[in-house]
């Protein structure tokens, strides 16, 4: 509980870059594309939206 506590009085923007870095560590093991899990592919694409994975940014699977 301390953790959220922790994590809530800080400022936006502290909030937001933590979500950012969180997002991009977690995108940064996984595939681009869940084929057989339509769950784990929606919630990837979600995470590689907030992790701002656009560019040039890439994940595991995708390095060669």
């Amino acid at each position: 509980m301390d953790f959220m506590k922790a994590f809530m009085d800080q400022n936006m923007i502290a909030m937001m870059g933590e979500i950012v870095l969180f997002a991009n560590t977690v995108t940064m093991a996984m595939p681009t594309r869940w084929r057989d899990n339509m769950m784990m592919d929606y919630l990837s694409k979600i995470l590689n939206y907030l992790a701002m994975n656009i560019g040039k940014n890439r994940n595991m699977d995708d390095i060669p």
